[in-house]
């Protein structure tokens, strides 16, 4: 039976989880006597002063004891604490009153936690947020005696999160703003450059004169500048939109320190540094050619930020990782810049933006692709002195998986021309006027189209078969050049190989493309490279 009241009413024997709007204390219920012993009295001296709210409640949930911090937290009196009605739940928000009687219950029961949140209704209707925890109290024959709850003023962490969080949200829409405003000035950059890549082909393919052809070369030389720079915003946006996809395998790490030193040799010698390379036997497992993304990135970055001495690449064991370190001489990085470089444009003494010296992306693209191959990244470096960059590779054994088949760099031969029909689809006057010039420059026939119902106008009633579609990605009036070629394939019932160009840089999109199950370039591509895809795409006809 629960104990009565003072005034003879019998206790709940349920919380109740509702309650009136305003709170009304029942002047004719007197506090309970509280029988204390000297051990109580030391407790409740100290309880008194502390700057929690302190709680005793009996075995059946009525309040012995409240010490004076209540009225701090909640601006209610100890005398009308005491004397309300199933207390505490007229002091807590209405939302929170079935989690604070949970609680209750679980104390009644004799079991004990911590950290549950709540909020507070205060006398003056102010909401407080604060975090209870209680614990049962046993007498010396183990008999329960109740239980003690301390409450917490948790306002102002409560506070600093939420204003974390908004500041988080902020960010993430100041990010996704920047993706749209990278993906759109690449896309229409990409366009043009794209068109000036093949009408440069086409003409090249034309020139004999020695000086038209340094002429010519030059001018690719600045076509391949501006590749690099939208190439780095290429990797930005395909690591936010998750289509780089690891193709992990074992391998000598010898082949890439090969690779590294041919590729940079040239770059040192016109800077006059020394770059040496060190040999390592080591065999480790990871993806290759996004490994190879890293190692090139930090190895141009300290070519470009090394003015004096030499460029060190070696490798150590530490433990069950291969640490893959590149050291230089350069400039330094101050201590409370290192947390900043791997973001995004952020350069360290280029405040003139000096586009020898890079976007600033490439640390980003480091950052970004070490946390996909899930390989550590660590640094240390020392102003005026110079700085190493250290990244942990897993070690394995030596046997080595046969690596994929790479394509040849080698101008694609022409024994699968044999007059083969291309169909372009391009909604880019533009771009397919210079398709059309270097197709036919490499032995193709070219049919031009803007859109799919416009080629199967031009291809009749299925009279004339291409060979192969090469479409862009973003049509008009939001159609797409995959479903240009599912549209046209299933027209002419015929699964005609298909190949997709994008300018896009947009996640969404090149995950969408990513996913057509088509063969991707992305724009500008260069002319070997296309002229490659189409040569595999005629191979399967």
């Amino acid at each position: 039976m629960p104990a009565p009241h003072s005034n003879g009413e019998p206790a709940p024997d349920k919380r109740t989880t509702s309650a009136p709007a305003r709170i009304k204390v029942d002047p004719a219920v007197p506090p309970r006597p509280v029988p204390l012993s000297e051990a109580d009295r030391l407790f409740e001296a100290i309880a008194n002063y502390t700057y929690d709210w302190e709680s005793w409640l009996g075995r059946d949930g009525q309040p012995l004891w409240i010490n004076p911090a209540v009225e701090r937290m909640t601006g209610y009196r100890v005398e009308e604490c005491l004397a309300m009605r199933d207390y505490p739940l007229p002091l807590v928000h209405e939302e929170d009153r079935t989690l604070i009687a949970e609680v209750i219950d679980r104390g009644e029961r004799g079991q004990s936690g911590n950290d549950v949140a709540f909020r507070i209704r205060r006398k003056d209707g102010k909401v407080v947020w604060a975090a209870v925890s209680w614990q049962t109290l046993f007498d010396r024959s183990g008999q329960s005696l109740g239980f003690r709850t301390s409450v917490r003023d948790i306002t102002e962490r409560k506070m600093a999160e939420d204003a974390l969080r908004g500041a988080h949200a902020e960010a993430e829409r100041a990010n996704r703003a920047k993706s749209r405003f990278l993906a759109a000035a690449s896309h229409d950059l990409r366009q043009p450059l794209q068109a000036a890549h093949l009408f440069v082909a086409a003409l090249r393919l034309g020139l004999r004169e020695p000086g038209d052809l340094n002429l010519m070369d030059s001018v690719e030389d600045a076509l391949k500048s501006a590749n690099e720079l939208l190439d780095a915003l290429l990797d930005v946006s395909r690591l936010d939109a998750g289509v780089l996809a690891p193709q992990f395998r074992k391998f000598a790490i010898a082949d890439l320190l090969d690779q590294i030193e041919t590729e940079f040799s040239e770059a040192a010698r016109e800077r006059k540094l020394t770059l040496r390379v060190m040999p390592s036997s080591a065999t480790i497992r990871t993806d290759p050619m996004l490994l190879g993304r890293i190692l090139r990135n930090l190895v141009s970055n300290a070519l470009r930020y090394t003015e004096r001495g030499r460029v060190l690449v070696g490798c150590r064991h530490a433990g069950d990782r291969l640490a893959i370190e590149v050291l230089d001489t350069g400039i330094g990085i101050a201590a409370d810049k290192i947390g900043r470089i791997f973001e995004e444009f952020y350069q360290i003494g280029n405040p003139e933006r000096d586009r020898t010296r890079g976007l600033g992306l490439g640390l980003a693209i480091v950052a970004g692709v070490a946390k996909l191959l899930d390989h550590p990244i660590e640094v240390r470096s020392t102003p005026g002195r110079g700085s190493v960059f250290r990244v942990l590779v897993p070690l394995t054994e030596p046997q080595f998986e046969p690596a994929p088949p790479c394509p040849s760099s080698r101008p694609a031969a022409t024994a699968h021309v044999n007059d083969a029909l291309l169909l372009a689809i391009d909604d880019d006057p533009k771009q397919l006027e210079a398709m059309k010039a270097l197709f036919g420059r490499w032995g193709y026939r070219t049919l031009l189209a803007e859109s799919a119902p416009a080629a199967l106008a031009k291809l009749g009633a299925g009279e004339t078969l291409p060979h192969a579609i090469i479409a862009d990605y973003r049509l008009r009036d939001g159609y797409t050049g995959a479903g240009a070629i599912g549209y046209i394939r299933k027209r002419l019932g015929r699964q005609i190989p298909g190949l997709i160009l994008t300018g896009d840089t947009e996640p969404a999109r090149l995950a969408e493309a990513s996913a057509s199950g088509f063969e991707l370039l992305h724009k500008p591509v260069e002319p070997n490279r296309l002229q490659q895809a189409i040569e595999r795409l005629l191979r399967t006809r």
